[in-house]
């Protein structure tokens, strides 16, 4: 008979991504996975969006019907109730980015409530079908895509700037465009106390550009990562009850059943809702540091 805490590893062994055989490298002494459960159902996610957006991208532009309306129902919400309440008038300039960023965040979130590990296991096949977004490392990715989204066009914009309003050449303002966006992100502060606190205020707020973003990759994982594990936990009842007596996984084993349903459900609606608020707050960070005055 297995232990409880054996159970319990196996239980919660489909929360973890697991690396493919072989996938594994080691690089100045830390060890490195190329390919692994979570990594090839991202790839799996790309795979299957690419082909299909751009079929009904076709169809949008011609006469919006079928699959192209759900692609109308997405680009009308993310454009009215995320782009425009945080970007004002620049929406249109970020939305080709926030678009991408809503539906790839939610494929990879709906992908782990999918049985594509049972299919891979029951074929013999490497592992697919672990969620991307309840991995740390992915997470930490999609938050660096925000933050080099609010850095580049942060960089850009201050060139340009700066470029106008001195006739410098543009590629010569580029040189200067780290510092002039960490001193634009101080606020403007009158007299003495301005030029004193100027420094110290914008190198908080760059600190801040950071913290915001890592709460960015925080937020996500924690969430996506709640949800299996307490389906795992519940799974995990039903094991030990039967340990016990089969009149207790007699009692259990209902209540279990229909408590995993309700989380499934529960899952469905946090996919979206995980994607909403990441690619919203993405929206608010990029009009907070780059277009502020929006």
């Amino acid at each position: 008979m297995i232990v409880a805490s054996e159970t319990s590893n196996l239980i919660f062994d489909h929360v973890q991504d697991h690396p493919w055989p072989g996938c594994t490298v080691e690089v100045l002494g830390v060890k490195v996975t190329w390919m692994s459960s979570g990594i090839a159902s991202m790839l799996l996610v790309a795979a299957v969006l690419i082909p299909t957006l751009l079929l009904l991208t076709r169809r949008w532009r011609a006469a919006p019907r079928g699959g192209a309306n759900v692609l109308d129902v997405i680009v009308v919400f993310v454009r009215d109730m995320i782009a425009r309440p945080a970007l004002g008038d620049k929406a249109y300039r970020y939305l080709p980015l926030l678009l991408t960023m809503f539906v790839f965040v939610l494929g990879m979130n709906l992908v782990g409530i999918l049985p594509l590990g049972i299919v891979t296991e029951s074929l013999h096949v490497p592992p697919v079908g672990a969620t991307p977004t309840a991995i740390l490392t992915v997470c930490a990715a999609l938050a660096s895509v925000t933050l080099l989204a609010i850095v580049a066009m942060g960089f850009r914009k201050a060139t340009l700037h700066f470029a106008h309003k001195t006739g410098w050449p543009v590629w010569a303002a580029a040189l200067l465009a780290p510092l002039l966006w960490v001193k634009g992100l101080a606020p403007k502060i009158p007299g003495a106390a301005g030029v004193v606190l100027g420094v110290p205020l914008a190198l908080l707020e760059l600190v801040g550009v950071a913290a915001k973003c890592f709460s960015l990759m925080i937020r996500l994982f924690a969430n996506m990562i709640a949800g299996h594990a307490l389906l795992a936990v519940m799974m995990m009842l039903i094991v030990m009850s039967l340990q016990k007596a089969v009149v207790n996984a007699f009692y259990v084993g209902p209540f279990v059943i229909a408590a995993s349903v309700a989380v499934d459900l529960m899952e469905l609606m946090v996919a979206g809702l995980q994607a909403y608020i990441f690619t919203f707050l993405s929206a608010m960070f990029l009009g907070l540091y780059v277009e502020a005055e929006h």
